[in-house]
């Protein structure tokens, strides 16, 4: 089967798991989903020679390798995040030949493919062997600059000393991979290297598995002008746009002059014209990943009931936000997984709208991603991780924490007749606003009064 017709949907792999389908039907090699290229013409900053490491299917692979008995039967891998229409995410060879396709209902698939094995996602391995494989290519190079599961690229600037001829330096980056992937793993990887991240990416997707293609920047514009239109990092709509115009490769593009790609599609026009004639060169970026905050809590019994899952996720959340790496910063995405009873997990992400370190506006969110996708077993253990992190709120508590393990002291000072210094401060600027202070102070006067109204008493309150 030829590896560089544009519509091929198969993805050619180690024989020992046979074919693999993409899970983008029609655009086996489009960059829309993961990441899209920084905007930036003619940047100097990164790294110029990129080196891109691409692993087909590389959730249903991990799978298959866990199971390797399913490696000759169909298989396909469900998507995640859903709970009432289970749709089909990634199928093998022999359920594709079946006529199983990405994207249908679990029903549709099991009508055409009776033996067809639906396996559960397990996003909590998936991210782990991601972590795993950075910190092994980290080793490779400095610059690294995830896009999605299963792909990378390596930033290979001034590496010749070190490593040799670029081939050689594929070859090397290949080779680290025994240490996180089994054999089968690493002979199914591709690997491309040319002067930007575009060029690394379409020389990896033509790539046979296991041997890399180097392009250099002499070739780099006939090298493009024979790959599918359907590999630009565009929109998809504009793909299909052109498509219907006839256009198959990025050659046919070049004929068209940029003034009318630019009438027709904008700022896209204009960059899949560079992209295609290899004048855009995309550097590749070093990537700082911040180190997460995560906290757990196993259960004695696997529970599935909400309430208790819920009363458990602010337990994390206070626990996370009392943790001296979290102080002086606030958070502004967080992710809540899931170990689940008989294997396998379940994980769910948020990016909060503000920054914050108030539990309640962090649980929320989180709760709300539960309510619309909610584990499918029983939990064993619950994670929570705070991701990405922002500076801290302008406006501090009235009411500082005290207490070294982050517990609440709030009104404590202020029950043993101490003001705390941000509520006079509060106070002052209110006065010198309205001249006078608006806050007033329960006393208890009557406490054994049978009538209510004379138990308490309201005072200015004016330090």
């Amino acid at each position: 089967m030829s590896e560089t017709r544009p519509h091929a949907h198969a993805i050619p792999t180690h024989p020992g798991y046979g074919w693999v389908q993409e899970g983008a039907p029609g655009q086996p090699w489009s960059l829309t989903g993961p990441t899209r290229f920084s905007p930036s013409h003619g940047s100097t900053s990164g790294n110029r020679q990129a080196l891109c490491l691409w692993l087909p299917t590389f959730e249903l692979r991990l799978e298959l390798v866990r199971s390797p008995e399913l490696g000759t039967t169909s298989v396909a891998l469900l998507s995640p995040g859903e709970s009432v229409r289970r749709t089909v995410w990634q199928v093998s060879e022999r359920a594709w030949d079946a006529g199983v396709r990405p994207g249908q209902l679990v029903s549709q698939a099991v009508s055409l493919c009776p033996s067809l094995t639906l396996l559960e996602p397990d996003p909590a391995h998936y991210d782990a062997t991601t972590d795993a494989l950075l910190e092994v290519l980290a080793e490779l190079t400095p610059v690294l600059e995830p896009a999605g599961r299963g792909r990378v690229f390596l930033g290979m600037d001034g590496l010749g000393r070190l490593y040799g001829s670029p081939h050689r330096q594929a070859e090397r980056a290949l080779d680290s991979l025994f240490r996180v992937f089994p054999a089968p793993l690493v002979a199914s990887t591709r690997a491309g290297m040319a002067p930007g991240k575009f060029g690394a990416w379409v020389a990896a997707a033509s790539a046979p598995p296991g041997e890399p293609v180097v392009v250099s920047e002499e070739s780099l514009p006939g090298f493009l002008s024979t790959r599918p239109i359907g590999s630009l990092p565009v929109d998809p709509l504009v793909i299909q746009r052109l498509e219907r115009l006839g256009i198959v490769t990025l050659g046919e593009l070049r004929r068209f002059p940029e003034p009318s790609l630019v009438a027709q599609f904008g700022e896209e026009g204009r960059s899949a014209l560079a992209w295609s004639t290899g004048r855009r060169i995309d550097p590749v970026r070093p990537w700082h990943r911040p180190r997460p905050i995560r906290v757990s809590l196993d259960f004695p019994v696997p529970v599935g009931l909400a309430d208790t899952l819920h009363g458990a996720l602010d337990r994390l959340v206070e626990r996370a936000l009392s943790r001296p790496a979290r102080r002086g910063r606030s958070v502004t995405a967080a992710r809540l997984g899931a170990h689940l009873e008989g294997g396998g997990s379940w994980l769910v992400e948020t990016v909060l709208r503000e920054p914050t370190a108030e539990r309640d506006r962090i649980s929320f969110p989180l709760r709300s991603k539960m309510a619309l996708t909610p584990p499918p077993k029983a939990v064993e253990t619950l994670l929570l991780e705070f991701t990405r992190f922002g500076a801290p709120s302008i406006q501090p508590s009235l009411f500082d924490r005290k207490d070294e393990a982050g517990r609440s002291e709030d009104g404590r000072d202020l029950a043993r007749g101490e003001v705390p210094m941000s509520l006079k401060d509060a106070v002052r600027e209110l006065k010198l606003r309205l001249g006078h202070s608006p806050l007033y102070r329960v006393v208890e006067v009557d406490p054994w009064s049978r009538i209510p109204e004379r138990r308490h008493a309201l005072l200015s309150f004016d330090p």
